[in-house]
C-alpha cells in the first residue's frame, strides 16, 4: 500500500527538469510566534475535577421519573446540566403511592 502511494506521489510530480527548484530555492513561511507558555495556558483552561450538578425531579406514583430541572452546577454553560437531566429523566424507581419531587446532585469525575 505505501509503494503505491509513493509510486502515485512520484509519477504526478512535474516531469519537465526545466520546472524543478533547487532546495535553495523554496521559501518556507516563519514560525509563529507565542509568547505564552504551557503553564500559562494551562493556568487559563477551566478545572473541571469537580463538576457537580443538583437537579429536582419528580417521581410519579407509576414509578417514572420526568420534570427534571437543574437547580445548580458548578461549571455552567459547558453542558454538564444538560448531561444530567438526560442522565436522570425518563429512569425508573420504585412505584410508591403518590407523586413526590426529589433532589439529586451529580458528581462528574473526569
Amino acid at each position: 500500500m505505501i509503494a503505491l502511494l509513493f509510486a502515485i506521489a512520484l509519477t504526478a510530480g512535474p516531469t519537465d527538469p526545466s520546472t524543478w527548484r533547487e532546495a535553495s530555492s523554496v521559501e518556507f513561511p516563519p514560525a509563529m510566534a507565542t509568547t505564552e507558555t504551557k503553564d500559562e495556558a494551562e493556568a487559563e483552561a477551566p478545572v473541571l475535577a469537580g463538576v457537580a450538578v443538583t437537579v429536582e425531579c419528580t417521581a410519579r406514583a407509576s414509578g417514572k421519573v420526568e420534570a427534571c430541572v437543574v437547580l445548580g452546577e458548578t461549571h455552567p454553560g459547558l453542558g454538564f446540566g444538560e448531561a444530567a437531566v438526560a442522565l436522570v429523566q425518563d429512569s425508573r424507581v420504585d412505584p410508591g403511592p403518590r407523586d413526590v419531587q426529589f433532589a439529586r446532585t451529580i458528581q462528574f469525575t473526569p
